[in-house]
């Protein structure tokens, strides 16, 4: 038997670190690493299914070219076949255009790592491309917490056990981040009270003392209503003026604009329970407010972060052990990035072809073309000069998660090339032309770290590729060498090298600082908590400009947003769709994700409250169809309590047959996104559908 370290790399909050046992080069077995102070030798059942996925019969072993597309037709080649498929129509589209351009790129997180980045480093290599960009997940909060804090910075989630009161906002934890639960069940054995804020009774606020139902998209006023009780009551921090910004212009707005009685007729909340709530958050200290990101998927979702980290700021909880508003993190995500770029310094000694690096032309050097990742298909369809002609997916199944699926089909019907690599056939695959069978993370080197713990560590493979799946690092390398040896110099990304020492090279000196290590090589032993404060903005000295919390920000002035946090209202149903769609995470799968075999659900299952059953003359079992002008999908009923009135909900989870959720999602866009990760984010929860019974 041999024992291995291993890193899951699914987007996830956990990133668990994980021991895995192999006998003669077989996956036996696998379990939580023990050393690891957050996941602590304990997995959840999607990774503990990893045997099953490793060596499961639905896994593409071999590349495979489909005759026609969706036509499920697919037959076995050559790698060679296949990367000299991929590099000829490059080079045919850079002769027929005069630039590479025609090639885009749609990547983002279905498998997390650093070394897979070396897609973005090959298309880099290659030239000017088109870019998916920004965040289907995240961008509004992650850009409302920016323009707050100066950075994108959480605590410690092991700081949570210290608090007396948490606020648990808009996330299911005992569904999507298992290993908080003990911590937060840690904080109720020494005396601290759960509260859970939520559109519908989940799974996590079972466990919670009370369950506040809040409407879709309101959240940020009921944020402000507790600021104004706060005000009222005066339980704001009486030192906000030594570490905040624009604090009296924040209270003036509080004092003249919101309004208990309408903040209560919106957000569904009685005034006794905004004032009962608003009274204790402003008593208790420490207390903690953990934002979940579906708070932040509307049309308004930023100004809901900036208004209830604003309440944090202003009840006096930032920098409080155990307290402070928490979102997530990118600090242990700095790495020095020689990977995405073939032309870094770091890459001066590595296998990159160097003619291709000396004689790259200027057209080569021009600036790619960079398209909203949420609104991907009609950007790319819209592109003229030149088009679009050949998609290379990775690390995502747009068809079964994006918006828009009619835009999709037009963008298919115009592209010459579309190639994915994965490891399961998808959605997104039916509509390609080439697959290309990938590495599982059992399989090949790669460097993870966390958005929500500060846990960085080395991840090793245990056995050999299965099949002839190939790292997507060795995908790069491998298409870059085709390219060179058919046209010379046509990509400077290196043509070949050592997986472990292009993880090692990511490990730069800044990097080296955080984690407290010498050399890279450190990382080997196991995986390092960065040496960042347990609590964070201990010291309320904040990375804005004004080095201070600003309630006023001059940097969302410039780009034309309200420089205060303010309520502006989500978007309103119409006579045609007068149901909210809320799509919410499902406990057995991550997005599309599902790897267990025997799991999925003849049809999807909508629930709603009993009343809207009632008026739609629906029973438990019946089956029904939500619809809107973008598509139809068929559900059976199941009535729950503790939900609007108008508010559906189906949650993303495995369903047999060609249905598919996202046929009803347009692509809204939430206000925030563009200054910190380039574009807006998706308002997945902006969706309104009609119901009727079959």
């Amino acid at each position: 038997m041999e024992f291995h370290q291993n890193i899951c790399p699914r987007n996830c909050y956990d990133t668990c670190s994980i021991i895995s046992t192999t006998h003669n080069g077989v996956l036996i077995s696998v379990e939580g690493n023990p050393a690891h102070e957050y996941t602590l030798g304990k997995l959840c059942p999607k990774a503990l299914d990893d045997v099953k996925k490793v060596y499961s019969p639905q896994r593409i072993r071999y590349p495979m070219r489909q005759q026609v597309r969706y036509s499920g037709f697919w037959e076995r080649i050559s790698w060679d076949e296949a990367l000299t498929l991929i590099a000829e129509k490059i080079l045919n589209l850079e002769e027929t255009y005069g630039t590479t351009l025609p090639l885009a790129l749609n990547k983002y997180s279905g498998n997390f790592g650093i070394l897979h980045n070396a897609m973005e480093g090959l298309f880099t290599g290659i030239g000017a491309t088109t870019r998916a960009i920004g965040s289907p997940c995240w961008s509004a909060g992650v850009e409302a917490q920016t323009l707050d804090f100066g950075t994108f910075f959480c605590s410690d989630p092991l700081d949570m056990s210290k608090a007396k009161l948490i606020w648990l906002w808009g996330v299911n934890p005992a569904w999507t981040a298992v290993h908080q639960m003990p911590i937060i069940f840690d904080a109720i054995d020494h005396g601290a009270k759960v509260v859970c804020f939520d559109t519908h009774f989940s799974a996590t606020a079972a466990r919670a003392h009370r369950y506040v139902k809040v409407c879709p998209g309101t959240d940020g006023l009921l944020a402000l209503g507790f600021a104004k009780v706060l005000l009222e009551e005066g339980l704001i921090d009486p030192n906000l003026g030594s570490y905040t910004f624009g604090h009296e212009e924040f209270i003036h707005y509080i004092e003249t604009e919101i309004s208990l009685d309408h903040c209560s007729e919106i957000t569904g909340v009685p005034i006794s329970t905004i004032r009962n709530l608003a009274i204790e958050y402003g008593q208790t200290h420490p207390a903690c407010i953990w934002a979940g990101f579906g708070l932040q998927r509307y049309t308004n979702g930023g100004q809901t972060l900036r208004a209830i980290d604003a309440l944090g700021a202003l009840a006096g909880h930032l920098g409080e052990e155990g307290g402070g508003v928490q979102y997530a993190q990118f600090e242990t995500w700095r790495f020095s990035g020689a990977i995405q770029d073939p032309f870094h310094p770091i890459n001066s000694s590595s296998n990159a072809d160097q003619a291709s690096v000396d004689n790259l032309t200027l057209n080569q050097k021009q600036t790619d073309r960079l398209l909203n990742i949420n609104q991907f298909a009609e950007e790319a369809f819209n592109c003229t000069d030149p088009p679009v002609k050949m998609l290379w997916i990775s690390g995502r199944n747009p068809l079964s998660q994006d918006g828009n699926l009619q835009q999709w089909k037009k963008l298919i019907s115009q592209l010459d090339l579309i190639v994915v690599s994965d490891l399961f056939h998808s959605k997104s695959s039916e509509a390609a032309d080439l697959f290309l069978p990938i590495t599982t993370h059992y399989e090949h080197w790669d460097l993870n770290s966390s958005y929500w713990h500060y846990w960085v560590g080395v991840n090793e493979p245990a056995i050999p590729p299965v099949g002839e799946s190939r790292s997507d690092l060795q995908i790069a390398w491998d298409v870059s060498s085709k390219l060179n040896k058919l046209k010379p110099g046509s990509c400077a990304f290196p043509i070949s090298g050592d997986e472990k020492e292009t993880l090692l090279r990511e490990l730069g000196p800044p990097m080296l600082d955080i984690l407290g290590i010498k050399k890279a090589e450190d990382l080997l032993n196991g995986p390092v908590r960065a040496k960042y404060p347990r609590t964070a903005w201990e010291n309320r000295t904040f990375a804005t400009p004004s080095r201070r919390y600003e309630f006023f920000s001059s940097r969302a002035s410039d780009a034309h947003l309200s420089p205060l946090p303010i309520f502006i209202p989500p978007l309103n149903s119409s006579i045609d769709a007068p149901l909210r769609l809320l799509t919410p995470h499902h406990h057995s799968t991550i997005n599309s994700q599902v790897y267990a075999t025997g799991t999925a659900n003849p049809d999807y299952v909508l629930h709603l409250a009993p009343e809207l059953a009632q008026r739609y003359d629906l029973a438990v079992g019946d089956r029904a169809q939500i619809w809107n002008e973008s598509g139809l999908l068929e559900v059976v009923i199941q009535p729950i309590l503790g939900i609007s009135n108008d508010v559906v909900i189906v949650f993303q989870e495995q369903v047999e047959g060609n249905s598919r959720l996202n046929c009803l999602i347009g692509t809204p866009l939430t206000d925030m996104g563009q200054l910190t990760l380039g574009a807006r984010g998706f308002a997945l929860n902006e969706t309104f559908v009609n119901l009727r019974k079959l």
